[in-house]
């Protein structure tokens, strides 16, 4: 139970940069200054996890993805739905190796969401970060 918490949780992180562009700017303004730096320094600290993320982690010694066939768990169990049309127009195959590379072109994708929201979006005149 906890495990599906924090993996709903998890997918909810993975797809904030999306999400702000649907709630009302006065509400995220307050707050964008920590999804920048979250978002920015998420896939940062993958190097020092052995290319895993700490959520990931922390699901897996909590008991979840036994039968995970890659290092990319959480991405092999929820992501597949939208990274394998991806990965087929790259032709990337669903291995460690191909995940890793669509987790990265998602990763680069959400930096370059919250960049156009911080700096064009929120306010274009004048930047609060």
């Amino acid at each position: 139970m906890i495990t599906a918490i924090f993996n709903i949780l998890h997918f909810i992180f993975l797809f904030t940069p999306v999400l702000i562009y649907f709630i009302k700017i006065g509400i995220v303004e307050r707050y964008m200054k920590w999804i920048f730096l979250l978002i920015a320094l998420t896939p940062l600290h993958w190097v020092f996890f052995e290319d895993q993320c700490i959520s990931t982690i922390l699901s897996k010694k909590l008991g979840d993805y036994q039968d995970s066939e890659t290092t990319s768990q959480f991405s092999e169990n929820y992501m597949g739905w939208l990274y394998k049309p991806i990965m087929s127009i790259f032709k990337w195959e669903w291995n460690s190796e191909g995940l890793a590379k669509m987790i990265s072109l998602h990763w680069i994708f959400n930096i370059l969401l919250i960049w156009n929201y911080c700096f064009f979006i929120q306010n274009p005149y004048q930047i609060k970060i």
